[in-house]
């Protein structure tokens, strides 16, 4: 049980670092939460996402069930 909590550790701060690197390498679509949900910005979240998106997405899934997990194996 060791050996699966120290390497979600390791999971947890790499995917950390990897996803704040991610994000500031993404272009700005400009406007905010505003376009999100009309215009220009409707297709961030479309059919039309890059690949960085979807490593994006990636990256948050792993750190949110690494996190998880260490909160699972915290005795």
């Amino acid at each position: 049980m060791n050996i699966l909590h120290y390497a979600c550790w390791l999971l947890f701060f790499v995917s950390s670092v990897l996803l704040i690197i991610v994000v500031l390498l993404q272009e700005s679509k400009g406007g905010g939460l505003s376009e999100a949900f009309g215009g220009v910005g409707a297709e961030t979240f479309g059919v039309k996402s890059g690949g960085i998106n979807k490593v994006t997405f990636g990256l948050a899934l792993l750190f949110c069930v690494s996190a998880l997990v260490i909160n699972a194996t915290w005795t």
